[in-house]
């Protein structure tokens, strides 16, 4: 539960299974796999409102200062990989690496264990608004992500033995934490799920919309959110800082579409696109999926990182397993400053690095961030 000066937040979420913990790299055997994990599926009953977007910057302020104590600030990003996030999933994703690369093979064998069903099908045969159904997408997206890893480990593995940092984008840093050592892949796909669950159906009580605005800069975005809020009544948020001018807003559907045209007609911006996530993640609108997330994280027992891990949240390197889970649950309700992790990532000795999963999100910007001098490789 959640308290804010003027409500409480708080849901309800019915589960009888259990975890047991077991310590383990993801590439371990499946015959010693415990498959407990399999078709629990809880309840998430909402009950009240959310905060205000001024509460919860706030509240993430607040929680961003309690978290400098354990940044790590002496490491190198010379060789990073980068995991994409929820968006960026397509219909046959990893298809090629699950059928020429048995250790990839095994990784989704073992998640559909986990899920209940054959991931791959899903993957292949779609539709793809299947799989933009964020219980399903996130799930997906993680374990094509750590498939891609075990090609690359079986493929060049002296590049693996070199990895000095990781970052994800959003869903990404929990197969970032997976391939950082400190997260086993089967409660990894146990987690995306139960995360996928419960932002999904804060995604169905609160309908909003996501819209990517190319080419203006904070103080412009500010002027344009104002415009829109006071012709429509509404409470925009920003909720990605993805570079200095390419934000991703989050608002009632119809307020963004007038956003749209304002953003072009008005301001001027280069482009505008609707992006394929289901709500208003890393915002307000999250909170009433965060004590069901909360209630798994408990479960999961976290291992030191092996190397620095990236947050969302303020852009900084951890290593510390017991800030980990508090820093997955801020970035639930949290604006994803990516620009930050990017910069954070050229300053300190970036030379290459792979980008594991579907997509290119992570290695564009780092383009646009690095002017055009950085890029990361993709591989899925």
């Amino acid at each position: 539960m959640y308290n804010t000066p003027h409500k409480k937040i708080y849901i309800k979420k019915h589960n009888n299974s259990s975890i047991r913990h077991n310590m383990y790299s993801c590439t371990h055997n499946s015959n010693r796999r415990k498959t407990h994990l399999n078709n629990s599926n809880p309840k998430i009953e909402v009950k009240n409102g959310i905060i205000s977007s001024k509460e919860n910057e706030e509240y993430i302020n607040k929680k961003i200062d309690e978290f400098s104590k354990y940044r790590i600030k002496d490491f190198s990003s010379k060789y990073t990989f980068f995991f994409p996030g929820q968006g960026e999933q397509f219909v046959t994703m990893g298809l090629d690496t699950y059928n020429t690369c048995k250790e990839a093979k095994d990784i989704y064998d073992r998640a559909s264990k986990i899920l209940g069903y054959n991931l791959m099908d899903v993957i292949k045969n779609g539709p793809v608004e299947k799989l933009k159904d964020s219980e399903i997408a996130q799930p997906s997206i993680y374990t094509v992500s750590i498939a891609a890893f075990e090609r690359l480990k079986h493929e060049n593995n002296n590049i693996v033995k070199n990895l000095n940092l990781c970052m994800g984008y959003s869903l990404g840093e929990y197969a970032a934490l997976t391939v950082a050592g400190a997260l086993p892949f089967e409660e990894g796909v146990y987690l995306t799920k139960q995360r996928g669950m419960s932002m999904q159906k804060c995604a169905e009580l609160y309908k909003m919309t996501t819209v990517a605005v190319v080419g203006l800069t904070l103080d412009t975005i500010h002027k344009l959110i104002e415009d829109v809020n006071k012709e429509m009544n509404d409470d925009i948020l920003i909720v990605s800082y993805m570079t200095d001018k390419k934000f991703g807003l989050c608002g009632k559907t119809e307020s963004m579409d007038y956003l749209n045209t304002l953003a072009k007609e008005k301001y001027k911006a280069i482009f505008t696109k609707k992006l394929q996530i289901s709500g208003a993640f890393h915002s307000a609108y999250m909170f009433p999926a965060k004590e069901a997330l909360e209630k798994v994280l408990k479960e999961i027992n976290f291992k030191k990182l092996n190397v620095p891990a990236l947050s969302n949240v303020d852009g900084y390197a951890y290593t510390d397993s017991s800030i980990i889970k508090q820093l997955l649950l801020l970035q639930l309700t949290s604006p994803i400053k990516i620009y930050k992790c990017l910069d954070t990532i050229l300053k300190n000795g970036y030379e290459t690095g792979y980008e594991l999963g579907p997509g290119t999100i992570n290695a564009n910007l780092l383009r646009d961030v690095s002017k055009k001098k950085k890029t990361a490789i993709p591989f899925i």
